[in-house]
Parts: C-alpha cells; structure tokens; sequence
C-alpha cells in the first residue's frame, strides 16, 4: 500500500474509539489509559509506515571524496520491515 494519511487517521481513530471505550467500561487509571493510548498509537503508525511501499526512489552515487559520480533509480517496491 501506499502512504495514504486518510488511512492513517480513520485507522487511528477507530483505535482510539475502541481504547476510549475501553478505558470508560474498565475504568481505567490515567496511567493505565496513557500506557493503552500510547501502544495503540505506536501499533498504528508501525502497521501503517512497515506496510508501505514505495517506488521511484533516486539517490545520488558519489566517490569516497563525495563526488557524484552517477545517479540511481529504484524501480521496484521496496518497504521497510
């Protein structure tokens, strides 16, 4: 998939919907909320950033003097894992 920030903000919003009801129906301390806030979010973007490929990406060779010596296109996907 792409970078879509749409996706990003209605999956992160439904997440935190969930946690918010969550946390109201368990009663939850702040701190156990702030701890289930902060995992949700950081499950979130890992899922979206990991999922993502790109494509197109260009960067610049260059000697050991950094000199360009030539250029370079990505023409496959590549992602992080």
């Amino acid at each position: 998939m792409a970078l879509d920030r749409n996706t990003l903000e209605s999956t992160l919003a439904a997440t935190l919907r969930t946690n918010f009801q969550k946390g109201v129906d368990e009663e939850w301390s702040g701190d156990d909320a702030a701890d289930a806030m902060a995992k949700a979010i950081a499950d979130v973007v890992h899922a979206y950033v990991s999922g993502a490929r790109v494509t197109g990406v260009q960067s610049q060779v260059r000697d050991n003097g950094n000199v360009p010596i030539g250029t370079a296109t990505q023409t496959g996907e590549v992602g992080l894992s």
